[in-house]
């Protein structure tokens, strides 16, 4: 393939990148908030046509086994309005009731909920090792119970955090301490907490853990009896954030963010983001809410979507991402029903996927995620036949280098080509030494006529940059390439090697020594050494001397803290092209002597 060829690809590649991110990206979000605003407009007329018609709302029926949220209550008795201390107890501890604690143990979670509440205070992910030692957790220690429930009333949000209820098993009273195992012959448990005031006003939350996977069915009644009877609207949130389970700190950090997806539009926002206000609302037909980390997620999917209100949570200063999904009441309901999925697992492309609701844009991938997308699904293919993802890499890295086998020739050969003219030069240097715009001209005139271009050597780089980008960010963020080892010194390709620490931390290198960018800094060297530096102190040949002399030195340090997988590949690449650089000038030097033999 010609030069004029990879120009050709190179401007429609960028042509069709600016095409999408100026035209086709603003025409999608704004059909989405269209669409977003005809559905709200759709449902504010039905409720118009429940009030004047004095309806009833009851979204999904609790005794109708056929619906989500029949499935997940299954045949549960309807509640009685129990005798209790009044409507305030409603959201307090006080009265009767006794706090328990227990946990559901399945085969890839073990989960601790508590009856204040009927919050869920634990999640761990048995599959998972955190660092440190033992299972992942997602539940920070001492933060709020996770998936809590709360009413609007009068304008003012409270929740039933602090209430004691009532809480069964399978249609059983459940024991305080006791463990739910579903690992031997028990396939689901359901968790019911009921909390019911004088006037027949309360709530009973539903939870269904299955044996395997990591979704939790979650079902909501509210009864508008009583003290509730004014109760506006309600809302399901998760307030507690992610708790830290990575070695790099830092990185995990930046990773921490809350999610939503409303309509058609996806919404993010980092902790970062969150300074004045710790919460940013978008209303319409809110699909899910999730919260992330670097590699694990906590989602809310709605079951029937309806009018709502995503409610993404943050906190600067304590890393905090959390979600709320509101949802206004329509109509004058006694009961409202509503069913959720919960997703407390890993971000697996493949799993999030499955759900069909967009779930899998939760994975960070950058701005080419459609290449990142296909670099991880090419590396997932190729771990189906080599078990190990450092071998896929430097597989990887090898086809990456065939693939662009042709224009890395022709670089070196510009090269080699530049050096021979430099006797040429250094006269036009000293000819022209009092005119520094003349120098220049004249030099690339020499380059046109010599059909030698100085900047040639950055071109392989240049069209190397999408792949090199999108394995960055599938190493960095997807869990697959979580602890995964090369082999020797080099057990997890999503981190830097560490060969040794050092015990102290030092400037700019840390506490540990990492080899790899070393080797791969040496590797550059050698590569620049034989491929020869013009000389000259103006014009493009001092800008390529320079390139050459100072890409060595700062890859090394730009690659230091850098996923050793990365490195790796950066590192295979520049071994090849060694090789290659060598047998282009054995052949150059054959063909130079061969021609001053005929001559």
């Amino acid at each position: 393939m010609d030069k004029r060829s990879f120009l050709a690809i190179a401007a429609t590649f960028i042509i069709l990148l600016v095409w999408q991110f100026l035209y086709i990206a603003p025409k999608q979000k704004e059909s989405a908030r269209i669409r977003a605003l005809e559905m709200r407009d759709k449902e504010v007329a039905d409720s118009l046509a429940l009030l004047e018609s004095g309806g009833r709302e009851n979204v999904l029926s609790a005794e109708d086994e056929t619906s989500p949220a029949g499935r997940v209550a299954g045949k549960e008795e309807s509640i009685p309005g129990e005798d209790l201390a009044g409507d305030e107890d409603l959201f307090s501890s006080e009265g009767s009731g006794t706090r328990k604690r227990f946990t559901v143990t399945t085969g890839k979670m073990i989960v601790e909920l508590t009856n204040l509440g009927g919050e869920i205070t634990s999640i761990e992910l048995t599959e998972f090792e955190r660092n440190g030692g033992g299972p992942v957790e997602l539940v920070p220690e001492g933060a709020p119970g996770a998936l809590s429930f709360s009413v609007e009333k009068n304008g003012r949000r409270t929740g039933f955090s602090g209430a004691v209820f009532d809480v069964t098993v399978n249609g059983r009273e459940l024991l305080d301490g006791e463990n739910i195992d579903l690992t031997g012959e028990m396939e689901k448990a359901r968790i019911v907490f009921r909390k019911i005031g004088p006037g027949g006003g309360g709530v009973e939350k539903r939870l269904v853990f299955s044996e395997d996977g990591y979704e939790v069915g979650v079902a909501i009644s509210l009864f508008r009896e009583g003290g509730l009877r004014e109760v506006s609207g309600y809302a399901l949130s998760w307030e507690s954030g992610i708790a830290l389970n990575e070695k790099d700190r830092k990185w995990e950090l930046r990773q921490m963010a809350s999610l939503g997806k409303v309509g058609e539009e996806y919404y993010k926002e980092g902790t970062g983001k969150f300074g004045k206000t710790n919460k940013k609302e978008h209303d319409g037909m809110v699909v899910w809410a999730g919260a992330r980390s670097k590699y694990f997620l906590t989602a809310l999917i709605v079951d029937e979507q309806r009018t709502s209100v995503l409610e993404m949570l943050g906190d600067r200063e304590t890393n905090m991402a959390g979600y709320s999904i509101y949802f206004p009441l329509r109509g004058d309901p006694g009961r409202v029903d509503a069913s959720f999925r919960c997703y407390f697992g890993p971000l697996d492309m493949h799993r999030l996927k499955d759900y069909g609701n967009g779930l899998e844009r939760t994975i960070e991938l950058g701005k080419l995620r459609f290449f990142s997308v296909f670099v991880l699904r090419l590396i997932m293919w190729m771990n189906g036949f080599i078990p190990n993802y450092g071998l896929i890499i430097i597989i990887l890295s090898i086809l990456t280098k065939v693939l662009f086998y042709r224009l890395t020739h022709k670089s070196f050969k510009s090269m080699k080509d530049m050096q021979r003219l430099q006797p040429k030069l250094k006269e036009m240097q000293e000819k022209y030494k009092d005119d520094k715009e003349k120098l220049n001209k004249e030099t690339m005139k020499m380059y046109k006529e010599a059909g030698v271009n100085p900047l040639g050597g950055c071109l392989p780089l240049l069209f190397q940059m999408p792949v090199f980008i999108a394995l960055f960010n599938v190493l960095r963020n997807t869990i697959e390439l979580r602890d995964a080892p090369l082999g020797l010194w080099i057990n997890d390709l999503s981190s830097p090697d560490v060969l040794f620490g050092f015990g102290f931390s030092l400037p700019v290198i840390g506490s540990e020594f990492h080899l790899l960018p070393i080797l791969m800094g040496v590797a550059m060297v050698v590569q620049s050494k034989m491929g020869g530096s013009p000389t000259g102190d103006a014009g493009p040949a001092a800008q390529t001397k320079m390139m050459t002399t100072m890409m060595p030195v700062i890859f090394t340090f730009i690659f230091y803290g850098m996923p050793s997988g990365l490195v790796l590949y950066w590192l295979i690449n520049n071994i090849l092209s060694i090789v290659q650089q060598y047998y282009v000038h054995k052949s150059i030097e054959a063909e130079s002597v061969e021609g001053a033999e005929t001559a």
